[in-house]
């Protein structure tokens, strides 16, 4: 590891900005929310220890940015578009701790636009796990930091960003193991991890993670909950797979997509004699990215996954981009920094764009279809509780009416004393018995449906 001052330069805080202002602009280019987001305005009603199938971290932040600056198109991107363009800051710090050399780290972070789920959904869309790609980086900077270090600082900052990780998404829990190990194949990780001090780190987890835990734990109903999204999220409707061979080519294909185009590119440069092979030292960071790579490969075939998505492994594997870099000797480093810098930007205006562009063309997605006609129709039943089909439609509606408490027939966390059905609006994608329906709104959103306002009958 190089002894590189991690200052980011001046090019990287410019394009860590524009991205956030461009994820912000890109919110009001759009009728209605992108789902998770949609998803925050409706949880941030309320703080709670835990919401749904992720952990509460997101949204407990969300709540205090609502609260700061209102519900609003700004508050939910703006918060998205902070934990990208802090994830490309950390990348960089991070980056020049092993690459040495400031040139070829911001190179680094322009080549992430090779991550085709890094540069499109995550930017455009996603919550949680841009959240955690920004802790998954951090956390292996604070690492590096420790290994030089080992001051009670350190450690202090190495439990926050555990804290934070584990608080943002539970796969987050899937770096742990591979800490673990590594104290067992390198010398230098050993010597941090065995330290006294670690304690603190632990201790530190161990009390802020808690409250949430007992929460979780204490509810076998919230577990089985979780259980059962966990095997939908993996497990394939189409396919049954076979054992071990089925969950090991469905890593394999995702784990392929992050990197195709990164070695696509170095390939062509190879052969062009445009960058060099070199020799990687043997250091913590490259032996921690073989036992990430075979811990993930071990618990996804333990659990028999059949269907591993591409934004699961972003944050698990985005450090180790560096690795792959640092396999390269760039023979022209200001020429790859040039135009790697400007089709990152190229890139970013066409994510702007692309909205307005598939609006004209007539290519139809979610968010051109706006929530204010079912919010209208609601409007006619002020006086009662709102209850929608799914958190997407609540924090939608949410989002049109932001003084008006909504509710999610989805939302399995909600105390169901909160709901008084006898005076309760339904709003239902399909005839129920046992409800009266009152009003209607047919062809509504992409999937062109009947949407039933309803009441429940005694």
């Amino acid at each position: 590891m190089n002894k590189v001052n991690a200052v980011v330069s001046r090019k990287v805080k410019v394009i860590a900005l524009f991205c956030f202002v461009a994820i912000i602009l890109i919110s009001f280019l759009k009728v209605a929310l992108e789902w998770e987001d949609a998803e925050q305005a409706y949880y941030s009603q309320w703080f709670r220890l835990g919401y749904d199938d992720q952990p509460p971290l997101y949204t407990w932040v969300q709540i205090l940015i609502n609260k700061c600056v209102g519900l609003n198109r700004f508050s939910l991107a703006g918060l998205r578009a902070f934990w990208f363009s802090g994830t490309l800051i950390m990348f960089y710090k991070l980056a020049t701790k092993f690459v040495g050399d400031k040139l070829k780290a911001e190179v680094g972070v322009f080549l992430l636009f090779l991550i085709p789920v890094f540069i499109d959904f995550n930017f455009r869309r996603l919550s949680h796990t841009s959240m955690m790609c920004f802790f998954s980086v951090s956390l292996y900077y604070v690492f590096s930091l420790l290994i030089v270090s080992k001051s009670y600082k350190n450690y202090i900052l190495f439990g926050v960003i555990l804290v934070g990780g584990i608080l943002t998404k539970y796969n987050f829990l899937l770096i742990l193991p591979a800490f673990g190990i590594i104290a067992l194949f390198d010398v230098e990780a050993k010597q941090v991890l065995w330290n006294r001090k670690i304690l603190l780190s632990v201790l530190l987890t161990c009390v802020l993670i808690s409250p949430h835990l007992y929460w979780l734990f204490e509810n076998k109903e919230y577990l089985l909950l979780l259980k059962e999204s966990m095997e939908v999220k993996t497990k394939s409707n189409t396919l049954r797979g076979v054992v071990i061979i089925t969950p090991f080519f469905s890593f394999l294909k995702s784990f392929i997509n992050l990197i195709a185009l990164s070695i696509l590119l170095f390939s062509i440069a190879y052969f062009r004699k445009e960058v060099a092979l070199k020799s990687i030292s043997r250091d913590w960071f490259s032996k921690l990215f073989i036992i990430q790579l075979s811990v993930t490969v071990l618990i996804f075939v333990g659990i028999n996954s059949s269907k591993i998505s591409d934004r699961w492994l972003l944050p698990l594997f985005l450090p180790f981009f560096i690795l792959l870099l640092n396999c390269f000797q760039f023979k022209k480093i200001e020429a790859w920094k040039k135009w790697s810098m400007r089709v990152f930007i190229f890139i970013i205006f066409l994510q702007i764009f692309r909205t307005p562009v598939e609006k004209i063309v007539g290519i139809d997605s979610s968010v051109h279809h706006s929530f204010s006609i079912i919010a209208d129709k609601l409007d006619k039943f002020s006086e009662k509780q709102w209850n929608l089909p799914d958190v997407t439609y609540a924090g939608s509606v949410k989002f049109e009416r932001p003084n008006k408490i909504v509710y999610s027939a989805d939302d399995f966390t909600l105390p169901r004393t909160k709901i008084d059905s006898s005076n309760t609006i339904f709003v239902l994608k399909e005839k129920q018995k046992g409800f009266l329906v009152k009003d209607s709104v047919n062809g509504f959103g992409e999937a062109k449906e009947t949407v039933y306002f309803c009441l429940k009958q005694n």
